[in-house]
């Protein structure tokens, strides 16, 4: 593919013969020409997406061998991000390699947590704070206790002012009824799963083929601290954004405001 200064293609192809590859990562190069000068830059490519399917959010973690993983290190610990959905919910397993899972209770200091966001493929962050929101944002938290339900809490809306974002507010006033939510500790990983309605995601409309953006966030606050799906997806660093996120009430940011909160993703009928 050849492309002149800032034009945009699209390459539709098609797969034969396809096998599986755990990591997800596909190697570009990208050769850059003026006059006589070149130059060539080579990266590996993250390419993955939700198919469809319903799975049981029971914490057996039995029903997602058919997702497409999306795996990523920081610090020399792994995470691992699987996804799903179907007519009525988007399904997110996330598995944290991590020393100890720290639950969420009122007025924590440190609390573990997987906080994404979903978002329309043409949505964007804007750097105002009286701007509107073009996202849905959500975290899930371990609860503690033997009879304890976990939690999601939903923290911003579409059309919301991004005001919100910087906003140190309890999550227990933000609670989603409607979702699904089990975390457990197995050895050294901490699996989150979850269900969360579209009801949630007003500007997505599940069906095949339909391109979105998301993005994952996990706060590890007495380990590796925050792991951000969206450098290790590749995104540049101006495209941090203190509005790509919400803050909450026991969040520690680092001085570096994380990356935008819309990676391109979509919705797929199969990983075959």
């Amino acid at each position: 593919m050849r492309l002149q200064p800032n034009e945009v293609k699209r390459l539709p192809f098609t797969i034969e013969k396809a096998s599986d590859a755990k990591s997800n990562r596909y190697a570009i190069e990208i050769t850059v020409i003026q006059s006589s000068d070149k130059a060539v830059h080579q990266q590996n490519v993250v390419c993955a997406s939700a198919p469809y399917f319903e799975p049981k959010i029971d914490g057996k973690f039995n029903d997602w061998s058919d997702a497409i993983p999306v795996t990523f290190t920081t610090a020399g610990r792994k995470t691992v991000v699987s996804t799903y959905w179907d007519k009525r919910y988007f399904y997110l397993y996330v598995q944290v390699e991590e020393d100890r899972l720290r639950s969420y209770k009122k007025n924590s200091a440190q609390v573990d947590a997987v906080q994404f966001a979903l978002a329309a493929r043409n949505a964007v962050t804007a750097s105002a704070p009286q701007a509107k929101a073009q996202r849905s944002e959500f975290i899930i938290v371990d609860v503690g206790g033997m009879f304890a339900k976990d939690r999601c809490f939903q923290l911003i809306r579409p059309a919301q002012e991004l005001s919100v974002t910087q906003e140190q507010r309890s999550l227990d006033a933000l609670d989603l009824k409607d979702a699904q939510v089990v975390v457990k500790r197995q050895g050294k990983i901490t699996h989150y799963e979850c269900a969360i309605p579209f009801a949630a995601v007003p500007t997505i409309k599940p069906a095949v083929g339909r391109e979105i953006a998301f993005s994952v966030l996990v706060h590890d606050p007495d380990g590796t601290g925050i792991r951000d799906w969206g450098k290790a997806a590749g995104l540049w660093p101006e495209q941090r954004n203190r509005f790509a996120w919400c803050t909450w009430d026991s969040v520690k940011w680092t001085a570096d405001p994380p990356y935008d909160s819309k990676v391109e993703f979509g919705l797929c009928s199969s990983k075959r």
